[in-house]
């Protein structure tokens, strides 16, 4: 079919047709005799998906990242579910702004303009506040997302045991999961996402103990949609909250007393921290987002 039928078939104008050819969302085929574009079934199929993500809001960019199959469906949608409760949240607060000028009725001569810009300012603020709070929340999903360990029920000393060992995480989490290869460093997939693993053996209650370590493969995947500053220093506050932790205590604890000013006192401090420290370490390799309790959240 041509770019008119294309059109009427899918309800997408062909102006956007055009657009989204050029902005690489598809790429029709061309007839050899007339160099005509060519509209085939799926392709209509496609404009039809475009349209309704486009009609959810959905960035172009991230649109042809699920087309291209590098951002799986559901994640797109999470993101943009994120977006939208934000832009809710800021439309809501004009709202209630606009009603109290309305319940007010006043002139725009009499307005107290400096007391209004207080309020939106101080309301921006709190946004702000509230921003960090989402954006740390998407961070600790993605995350969760990105890695999980495991206790698996046997040992883990041959390839065959280790793809053993993941076949029975999986049936006991419920989980459709492919090894695509084996090995004492395997690759393997959930739901279609790629996944690689690795063995540690942790000390419980002084026995060696096998954990398996899962990576994801596609660091996009595995991305919170958060600005790379924030996104880094997050993580980080995320990964050292047992050492701030520690720290915190000690400063709390010798600060107060006047200990801090003694040597044995920073050695005290020095201590915890590296205590705090080597247990953020220890957790994030052996048990971050462990799985043995749990069910397994995509």
């Amino acid at each position: 079919m041509n770019i008119k039928q294309a059109s009427e078939a899918s309800g997408v104008s062909s102006r956007n047709i055009r657009y989204y050819e050029q902005a690489g969302l598809i790429c029709p085929a061309r007839d050899p005799s007339n160099e005509y574009r060519i509209y085939t079934e799926e392709l209509v199929r496609t404009l039809k998906l475009i349209r309704i993500l486009r009609m959810l809001d959905m960035p172009v960019e991230e649109i042809r990242a699920v087309l291209q199959g590098s951002l799986p469906l559901a994640r797109a949608a999470e993101k943009q579910a994120e977006r939208l409760a934000q832009q809710a949240r800021e439309l809501e607060t004009a709202r209630k702004f606009c009603k109290e000028l309305q319940q007010h009725q006043e002139s725009a001569a009499s307005l107290d303009t400096d007391a209004c810009l207080r309020r939106m300012q101080e309301t921006s603020v709190s946004h702000w506040c509230w921003d960090w709070v989402n954006d740390y929340r998407a961070i600790c999903r993605a995350e969760h997302r990105r890695v999980f360990t495991f206790t698996p029920d046997t040992p883990v000393t041959t390839p065959a045991e280790f793809t053993d060992a993941l076949f029975g995480y999986a049936r006991a989490q419920g989980l459709n999961l492919v090894v695509t290869r084996e090995g004492m460093y395997p690759h393997f997939t959930i739901d279609g996402i790629e996944y690689r693993a690795v063995r540690y053996y942790a000390s419980v209650r002084g026995i060696p103990t096998a954990r398996v370590r899962c990576v994801c493969c596609d660091p996009e995947f595995a991305e919170a949609d958060v600005s790379s500053w924030r996104l880094r220093l997050m993580k980080g506050l995320h990964y050292a909250a047992p050492a701030l932790f520690m720290l915190g205590i000690a400063l709390l604890f010798l600060g107060p007393r006047g200990l801090l000013s003694e040597w044995w006192g920073i050695a005290i401090l020095v201590s915890l921290t590296a205590a705090g420290i080597s247990a953020a370490w220890y957790n994030a390799h052996f048990y971050y987002n462990d799985k043995d309790n749990q069910p397994h959240k995509k």
